[in-house]
């Protein structure tokens, strides 16, 4: 009588132990690089948002012949401004409401339509509603006007009138002076679509919901800060994102840099004054 060797079939559980213990290494070792990968991503696309934005003001620029600013209600002689935004109306509104025709958002300029979504400007690394649905709702911005642009010496007053700025009145240099960039709000109101520290929808001029500065000084500024975003409430004068190491920055000169959140105070008080007279080195 012959005996047939039966093949062993199947794992015995010390092998199996093995088998997932090498499965979850390998997914440890997976999980640090993917999270790499998208936040570069996020990263790069919240860049290129910058770049549009910037690129729009130049645009702007060469149409008005000043710069957008953060909306008033201040008359300037017989020209009336609107810190509401209006149908068709470049002086009303917040600077992101001003842009919008060469952003290629023009429906929702005319029509003042506050249900669309303008994904430019939001940060995809925070994965916010696209609408606030408090102070009469609209597209709301992730990133801020530096409002010491306009005027340095009232930069603390959200709503002062329009100082007509163009970009020969950077006197600092276009490349040292310091556009728009990412701006803190709190990681607990991430997922809020009303009432938002220091974050307002774009049809509403005038606040430091779109625009960012510390206390007046068109020399030294004060409260100025750049810090990645946490579960506290911003400051007028917070700049910052959910990245870390640093926030992405538009120049004048239509470049986007990432400033780190180690860049000495002087520096970034620096970069937010137009007129300061500061010889910068941003590495």
């Amino acid at each position: 009588m012959h005996f047939r060797n039966r093949s062993r079939q199947g794992f015995g559980i010390i092998e199996l132990l093995v088998v997932i213990a090498i499965i979850a290494f390998l997914i440890a070792l997976l999980v640090p690089a993917v999270q790499k990968v998208r936040e570069a991503a996020a990263r790069s696309q919240s860049q290129n948002n910058l770049k549009q934005q910037v690129l729009a003001f130049h645009n702007y620029h060469d149409s008005f012949r000043q710069l957008p600013f953060n909306g008033s209600d201040v008359a300037i002689g017989n020209v009336k401004y609107s810190k509401a935004a209006k149908k068709e109306d470049f002086r009303s509104g917040s600077w992101a409401f001003q842009i919008l025709p060469f952003i290629e958002q023009n429906g929702v300029f005319l029509k003042v339509d506050r249900t669309a979504a303008i994904s430019i400007y939001l940060s995809p690394a925070r994965n916010r509603p696209t609408v606030e649905t408090s102070n009469g709702g609209g597209a709301w911005t992730d990133y801020f006007y530096n409002h010491y642009l306009n005027d340095p010496r009232n930069a603390e007053k959200p709503d002062t009138a329009d100082a007509k700025r163009t970009f020969a009145g950077i006197t600092d240099g276009n490349s040292n002076t310091i556009m728009l960039g990412e701006g803190n709000i709190s990681t607990k109101q991430y997922q809020a679509a009303a009432d938002v520290t220091l974050s307002t929808n774009i049809f509403g001029g005038g606040t430091f919901g779109t625009a960012r500065a510390g206390k007046n000084g068109a020399q030294s500024p004060k409260g100025v800060t750049l810090q990645r975003d946490s579960d506290k409430a911003p400051g007028p004068g917070s700049w910052g994102g959910p990245f870390p190491g640093g926030a992405n920055m538009a120049l004048c000169d239509g470049s986007v840099r990432f400033v780190s959140y180690s860049v000495p105070e002087a520096t970034l008080s620096g970069l937010v004054t137009p007129a300061g007279g500061e010889v910068l080195q941003l590495d």
